[in-house]
């Protein structure tokens, strides 16, 4: 059982820190050295001092709590004097406040959750930290100073966009190679086996890369042949699931929740992302369906063994439609997917992980605001954004029709094949059997 207690700015982390194993933590990506230190409870994600809280959505100690806080409402600007290169640790965190507080907006601390006393502290913050300031320097040398959501803020946007984008290559490393899902028998793997496991693929370096992709493969004339017989057909559904799950697992807002309510979480958003993975593979290697990576397609799949319906139409082709007409880079494909995972609109979930969730997403939907007005203007950034959005709320959508469909599937294949039975994925997350 996991349990959160608030403390004025606090949330206690004691009991859910095992499970931050990805070294992702507030959105930063660490380097191997300190993804050992900090897989352990209570290690400040600024200093590597000992920590137990939360503060401002990021985990570091009372230290760096109290100089984040205080240089930010009392309105005070640093000045590094080695141009921003110093590295922090516990023990030299007091020597340059300007890079202590800069890798306090990296790690993650948010300034709008500062508890103040009136919403007039907090608007003359928010001045302070947007205004532009000039400074005499040590070397006496006059000096602009650039607010932190400026420059920090910028930094740490990146650094989170890195950190998607080194976990998606990952998830993708695992999906160009020779992996057989069926034969690491992942179809007997419950999804809470998943969850408190570490990335189970290892070093994906050491995958093998098929050369024989796309292949000319015979697709199979009857459902039999297709549900029994045909075990050169790789169970892209199933891997693709495994993989949506090793995602949301990377995500920090993610992995501070109890399992439990993790499970209701990926009841709503799996689906939708397992699609989103497969249709943006197929819309980068121009396909007008959906296409797996050895060159599969469901629908020639599915046209020799069902009556091809609307919905199976919906799926695997109309499904391409918006991602060809937004064309989403990568950069803005991997925030949607984490926008998408972090869906706290579902049932079944405790009013604080909702408000967990929420910050969580909070902090992706900004970073992609700021990179679609980065690349396109402050208005056709945000009309680049509107869109995005837009692209999410129709992924939503078609994960709902997906998942009728795979209801559906699982009728026809009782009446075929009633000694088949589904993943156990499948069966701890949507209840069937």
């Amino acid at each position: 059982m996991i349990h959160h207690h608030h403390t004025g700015d606090c949330l206690f982390a004691i009991d859910y820190f095992p499970a931050c194993r990805s070294g992702f933590i507030a959105g930063v990506m660490v380097d191997a050295e300190e993804r050992v230190r900090t897989s352990a409870i209570g290690r400040c994600a600024v200093c590597g001092a000992p920590a137990k809280c939360l503060h401002y959505d990021a985990v570091t100690c009372s230290g760096c709590k109290n100089f984040f806080r205080r240089s930010l409402v009392e309105g005070r600007r640093y000045v590094c004097a080695r141009e921003g290169l110093c590295v922090i640790s516990e023990d030299n965190r007091l020597f340059c406040k300007a890079c202590r507080l800069a890798k306090c907006f990296i790690a993650g601390m948010n300034a709008n959750a500062i508890q103040l006393d009136s919403d007039d502290s907090r608007k003359k913050m928010h001045v302070q930290l947007s205004r532009s300031r000039t400074m005499v320097d040590y070397r006496g040398r006059c000096q602009q100073i650039v607010p932190p959501n400026v420059i920090v803020v910028e930094d740490a946007c990146n650094k989170l966009i890195e950190s998607l984008l080194f976990f998606e290559n990952r998830c993708n490393r695992v999906r160009l190679s020779t992996f057989d899902p069926a034969k690491e028998e992942l179809q007997h793997k419950d999804i809470e086996y998943l969850l408190r496991t570490p990335f189970r693929f290892g070093d994906v370096s050491k995958l093998e890369i098929p050369m024989n992709w796309p292949s000319n493969q015979v697709m199979p004339r009857s459902f039999e042949d297709f549900a029994l017989k045909s075990p050169f057909i790789k169970q892209w559904f199933l891997l693709d699931m495994v993989l949506a799950v090793e995602f949301s697992k990377t995500l920090g807002g993610f992995q501070i929740i109890p399992i439990e309510e993790q499970k209701e979480i990926l009841k709503t958003a799996l689906i939708t992302n397992r699609l989103f993975a497969e249709a943006f593979f197929s819309f980068q290697v121009n396909s007008d369906s959906i296409v797996f990576p050895d060159g599969v397609k469901p629908l020639d799949l599915l046209k020799y063994n069902f009556r091809m319906t609307d919905i199976y139409i919906e799926c695997f082709k109309n499904v391409m439609e918006p991602l060809i007409r937004y064309k989403p880079s990568k950069q803005e494909y991997v925030i949607c997917k984490a926008i998408i995972a972090l869906n706290a609109e579902c049932p079944n979930i405790s009013r604080e992980t909702s408000e967990i969730l929420d910050a969580a997403r909070k902090q992706y939907t900004d970073v992609l605001l700021r990179l679609c007005q980065r690349e396109n203007g402050d208005v056709g950034g945000a009309v680049r954004f509107g869109n995005l959005m837009g692209l999410i709320q129709t992924m939503h959508a078609y994960g709902e029709k997906f998942n009728r469909l795979r209801t559906l599937f699982l009728l026809y294949l009782r009446s075929k094949l009633p000694q088949r039975k589904p993943s156990k994925l499948a069966e701890s997350l949507f209840n069937v059997a």
